[in-house]
Parts: structure tokens; C-alpha cells; sequence
């Protein structure tokens, strides 16, 4: 085994067995997974970049800046781990997630198989933020975007998205009425169980589509992108955001529950 890796700037020391399979855009590394399980992600990888690439007219190599040494997208895909939380993660340059052959794949219920595509596109919708932010720091842009957009573009992935003002009204009561917005880093997230897949999750995926829908701010995923080049060039997140969505965090806070009560009404 080669005991290392690009994920091992994560603290994720998974060593890998040094056969990885490589395709355009992407390199996939395993522990233990099969061939065909390794082609077939970075199928899945490929179709999920090209589509997102579209999506945000981030055509052209200038916008994505790998890492020092590094050319391609690498996945690890694990099979021979177990971790209790998550199905993927997703670091600058790259993101780990389970083999297709992973024997435990319906683990904490959010990586059953069906639910494989969506988790793709949500972490390599984290790993195309890092490479146009061009940062290994999570906290340049606010996490309730940055989940936001992952869960947007994924159609979600944790708790179901918020279709109507029913379905708000039973995770407001349930979760205090706890506002999205108010979540700047990944460490601001409170220690109650359920509280990030259950509800957060689905608040970040409801604040982002009401930034980017018409009868919202109506902002484009290509106002994201220079939002993303923006902070790569030093900008901090809130100017960003206000001069491209034209609105203050501060104020996205406050009106927050008004607006999307009236969007989902």
C-alpha cells in the first residue's frame, strides 16, 4: 500500500493500493475497489463535471487552479472503510467517497446506491468551488452557501428539500427556528444530533435556490462563479456577495424567514 495522498492534507491518512484508474479529468484511487468500480466513478465523475462546467460557463483551465503538482480531480474510492457520518467529503483538488462496491454502503442511510449520483455532484460541486476559489480554506466563503450550492446542484442529498411552507414550519418547530444564515463556519454548527442533515442541510439548499431563483434575488450560477474569483483575488466573502447579489448577509440574515415564507407560499 502507498501510504499517501493528495486527502492526506484532510488528516484522512488512508494509504491506497497504487493502482489508480484515470480518466480526462479525473484520478480514482482506492484501498480495495474493484476495476470496474473505479472506471465506473470517474464515468460518473466526468458526466457530473462536464454538466456543472455548463452550468457555471466555467469553461477555460484559467478558472480552475489545481495544487501544487496536481493536474487532475482525485477520488478515493473506499471500500474497505467505514466512517459513521457521511458518504463523501470533499477537500481543495479532490474528494474521498464509498466504492460502488462497498459492501456497507447503505450505512447512517444517506449512501444507499440511489443515492450515489446526487452525492457525486454534491462533493464535486465542493471540489469545483475549491478550485475556483483556488483554496484549501473551507472558510472563505459562508458554509450555508457553500452547502447550499452543493445541495442545489445535487437536488439534495440530507433531510428532503423544503417544497412549501408546511414543510418549513415542521423543521422550524422541531429545530427552534434556528436561521441558516447565522452559519458562517463549519464550527458554528451546534452539537445537537440531527441538526445538520435534518435541518440545516435543507435551510442551506432553500437559502441558496431562493438566491438564485427569479422570483428570488435572481442571481446565476455565473454570478456565483465570479464570486468565487473574487474571493480567490482576496476579496472577503460579504463584500463579495453583496456586490454580486446585491444584498448584505446581514440583511439576508434579518429578512430571511419573511422572504422565503412568501417564495414558498
Amino acid at each position: 500500500m502507498v501510504d499517501g495522498g493528495s486527502w492526506y492534507v484532510t488528516g484522512f491518512r488512508w494509504p491506497h493500493d497504487g493502482n489508480p484508474y484515470e480518466s480526462a479529468n479525473f484520478e480514482v484511487f482506492s484501498d480495495a475497489a474493484s476495476e470496474q468500480a473505479r472506471r465506473s466513478l470517474a464515468q460518473i465523475g466526468e458526466n457530473v463535471l462536464a454538466d456543472l462546467v455548463g452550468q457555471f460557463d466555467a469553461t477555460g483551465q484559467e478558472l480552475f487552479q489545481f495544487p501544487a503538482g496536481q493536474e487532475k480531480i482525485h477520488m478515493y474510492a473506499y471500500k474497505n472503510r467505514f466512517p459513521q457520518q457521511w458518504g463523501g467529503w470533499a477537500y481543495y483538488g479532490g474528494l474521498l467517497i464509498y466504492s460502488l462496491d462497498h459492501e456497507e454502503r447503505g450505512l447512517a442511510g444517506h449512501t444507499a446506491l440511489d443515492m450515489y449520483v446526487p452525492v457525486v455532484r454534491h462533493e464535486v460541486m465542493h471540489v469545483m468551488e475549491s478550485l475556483m476559489k483556488a483554496s484549501n480554506n473551507p472558510e472563505t466563503v459562508d458554509v450555508w452557501l457553500t452547502e447550499g450550492i452543493a445541495e442545489h446542484v445535487s437536488g439534495g442529498t440530507a433531510g428532503g428539500s423544503i417544497t412549501d411552507e408546511a414543510r418549513l414550519n415542521e423543521l422550524v418547530a422541531a429545530f427552534s427556528g434556528l436561521n441558516p444564515i447565522t452559519m458562517h463556519r463549519y464550527t458554528d454548527y451546534p452539537d445537537e444530533t440531527g441538526i445538520g442533515y435534518e435541518y440545516l442541510y435543507p435551510m442551506f439548499q432553500l437559502a441558496a435556490e431562493y438566491l438564485l431563483d427569479a422570483r428570488g434575488f435572481g442571481a446565476t450560477l455565473g454570478d456565483l462563479r465570479d464570486l468565487y474569483l473574487d474571493v480567490r483575488g482576496g476579496t472577503l466573502f460579504a463584500e463579495a456577495f453583496e456586490n454580486r447579489f446585491g444584498v448584505s448577509v446581514a440583511d439576508y440574515e434579518a429578512q430571511f424567514f419573511g422572504l422565503v415564507r412568501d417564495y414558498l407560499d
